[in-house]
């Protein structure tokens, strides 16, 4: 691509890389100079003007951009038509954005005119809602460059994907002391609900409340199983600090096992899953 400041008598046909103020109007950046144009600012006085001119291997920056998109975009996304070299992919379902960063840098470090922009890996995002932009910095890019991007790591379909949420009968179950609140269980109970509203169409078909005891846990486990609870939620009264702690004892007292024990989030690093 040619770009630089030239006479504007031999304009015609560039694209103007800045915006440019006449006789009261404006040529925004971005238009092709017409002959027209060029005999307006001549008129005007305007003896030189910065243009981007492509060359025959060139791509224009929004079929760029389209077809970076068409490479990266995966299940339940799509994306727009592209406009000033930008384009953004969208979810069209609600759900968890996917996808690996180590293989996004990868594509973003093909060429500095290529740009991809994106919300982080495992982000709730709605219908509609844009998770990724793409924007090409020059006017053009070489095909050979888009070719590239379009053919690297063949093993990856595509980059970007959302994950629709999967709906769950789920049980709760919320564990206390001697003397503790009920209004404390109520409240807990309310978040969970409306976090639950968040993420698709799970909800609690029963909540189980008890001391927190193995044995107790155990027990109520038992019953939400039995009535065909198909994810179990527990909320402790106390923070779970080793596999033999009270809630990982009631689980496998119950005929389940640990998974992992913390994970490396905050909050939330105290988690069990079983």
């Amino acid at each position: 691509m040619q770009f630089g400041r030239i006479p504007v008598r031999s304009a015609a046909g560039g694209i103007l890389a800045h915006s440019v103020r006449y006789n009261g109007n404006t040529l925004k950046k971005g238009t092709v100079l017409s002959d027209e144009h060029v005999r307006l600012l001549d008129q005007a006085g305007c003896e030189s003007v910065v243009i981007a001119r492509l060359e025959a291997t060139d791509l224009d920056e929004n079929e760029t951009a389209r077809r970076i998109a068409a490479r990266i975009s995966g299940e339940n996304v799509r994306s727009n038509n592209p406009s000033a070299g930008r384009g953004n992919i969208i979810s069209d379902v609600s759900g968890l954005f996917v996808y690996e960063s180590a293989e996004l840098d990868r594509f973003n470090l093909v060429s500095e005119a290529v740009t991809i922009a994106a919300l982080s890996p495992y982000t709730v995002v709605e219908t509609g809602q844009a998770v990724a932009t793409i924007k090409i910095i020059p006017y053009g890019v070489d095909e050979q460059i888009v070719r590239r991007i379009e053919q690297m790591h063949p093993h990856l379909p595509y980059l970007f994907h959302v994950t629709v949420f999967r709906r769950f009968d789920i049980g709760f179950i919320q564990t206390f002391y001697p003397g503790m609140k009920q209004s404390i269980l109520d409240k807990t109970r309310n978040i969970l609900d409306d976090r639950l509203q968040r993420l698709g169409e799970s909800k609690v078909i029963m909540e189980e409340r008890c001391e927190h005891h193995e044995s107790a846990i155990a027990e109520a486990f038992n019953k939400l199983l039995d009535s065909g609870c198909r994810m179990i939620l527990i909320a402790g009264a106390s923070a779970t600090a080793d596999r033999r702690d009270v809630i990982p004892l009631a689980i496998e007292a119950a005929g389940g096992g640990i998974t992992h024990l913390g994970m490396p989030v905050e909050p939330g690093n105290l988690l069990v899953l079983g």
